[in-house]
């Protein structure tokens, strides 16, 4: 653009000065491209499929395309997300960038590697200071709207999307996005009222990596990636996880043990008699595959009263919800109980609120593993619904009792 200048003796001496050194004046910058020289992230997309490897870009072309993700909050880093009418791609700077979601920018792509990452299609070696250009800001880019089962990586990868009646799994309430102390990225599963699972990816060193997950349903608005043939979404920001609804049907419950981690999802441990108490084992016909054992003895028997505990579940939106686990046992004494609850608090004395007992397969001895079988709950369909296992031994006898994989469906 021009500027109108009011020359004065000095302004008229420095034409002077640049007339007697007799340089070239600069070339105005280029105004408009060749319709040839300009692509479709789609067709970016296409051109590395068809070629199958690394293609580094040699001619003149450039694209254009609106930032739907950037690296403000640290959840990617010196990566944006790029995205036009056609289509989406990762692209990945040399350096740190100042670009923002709802910059419409031009990339220069000469220079640049068009590759393949873990299944990703990416721009690779693009220099913001050189090679970017911010035509607008402030675009407002909306999310396609899908559920779990309609994302397609061939024609959503890399693409913002939106999905509602979505939740975390029972197993994940109670962590955090990632592992922030630590910076180690972390994989957080959901699911849909529909039964269908995924998990989003979050790097350790995300400024909400330390955030809790939120308990409840509602929607999710986040970037489709992968790794390796695996889907796998990115968040944006912590602000786009709008999950304030109660929760809906599903999986109200899962309980592997697998973390090595008796407590892990909000369960506890009541202890009413005795020191002998559940515990993590892995010994036995499931060597290195964690689960709860609890036993009275180490050498003589013990008086022992102990519960395991779930979190407390809402199954009153559910129209139905059935209970399965496996158990194993050895040696002789009392029977496990499984008993449920609508009116434990969740602390204290668990025999001060009312339990029902719910009849189910137990393993007759020698810790062979059996499965409990399908249990019904659609009697408990109510708003605070605790499980419980209840362990007794006497200072005669006691069984050594084993439970993994305790599942509450919905």
């Amino acid at each position: 653009m021009k500027k109108n200048i009011q020359l004065g003796i000095f302004g008229l001496l420095s034409i002077l000065i640049i007339i007697g050194c007799k340089k070239e004046p600069d070339s105005p910058p280029i105004t408009k491209l060749e319709d040839n020289a300009i692509l479709t992230i789609d067709s970016l997309r296409n051109w590395q499929m068809s070629v199958g490897g690394p293609i580094l870009i040699e001619e003149e072309l450039s694209v254009f395309g609106y930032i739907v993700m950037d690296e403000s909050n640290g959840n990617v880093y010196k990566n944006l997300y790029l995205q036009d009418e056609s289509a989406a791609i990762n692209v990945r700077f040399t350096a740190s960038t100042d670009l923002i979601v709802g910059d419409y920018v031009r990339i220069s792509l000469k220079g640049a590697t068009l590759n393949e990452f873990a299944g990703v299609i990416q721009l690779d070696g693009i220099d913001e200071t050189k090679s970017a250009v911010v035509q607008s800001k402030d675009n407002t880019i909306e999310p396609i709207v899908l559920t779990i089962d309609q994302i397609d990586l061939s024609i959503h990868e890399s693409k913002l999307i939106k999905l509602e009646n979505v939740q975390f799994k029972i197993s994940e309430l109670n962590k955090t996005y990632a592992d922030a102390i630590n910076q180690s990225s972390q994989n957080r599963y959901f699911e849909d009222f529909e039964g269908n699972t995924l998990y989003i990816r979050t790097s350790g060193f995300a400024d909400f990596a330390g955030d809790s997950l939120p308990k409840g349903s509602g929607s999710m608005i986040c970037i489709v990636s992968e790794y390796n043939g695996d889907l796998q979404l990115i968040l944006r920001s912590p602000e786009e996880v709008n999950m304030e609804a109660p929760r809906g049907p599903g999986e109200f419950l899962t309980k592997d043990f697998d973390d090595s981690d008796l407590l892990s999802g909000g369960w506890s441990v009541a202890q009413v008699t005795g020191a002998f108490t559940w515990e993590i084992g892995t010994l036995g016909s499931w060597v290195d595959k964690p689960y709860a054992v609890i036993s009275n003895y180490d050498g003589t028997n013990h008086a022992t009263e102990s519960w395991l505990i779930s979190p407390s579940m809402n199954l009153s939106s559910s129209a139905s919800a059935t209970l399965s686990f496996d158990n194993a046992c050895n040696y002789g004494g009392d029977i496990l109980k499984v008993l449920i609850s609508t009116d434990y608090t969740g602390t204290g004395d668990p025999n001060a609120a009312t339990w029902t007992e719910l009849s189910a397969t137990w393993s007759t001895g020698t810790f062979d593993f059996v499965n409990s079988g399908i249990i019904d709950l659609n009697a408990f369909l109510a708003a605070n619904v605790h499980l419980a296992f209840k362990y007794t031994g006497s200072d005669a006898s006691g069984r050594t009792w084993e439970i993994d994989n305790i599942i509450i469906n919905g």
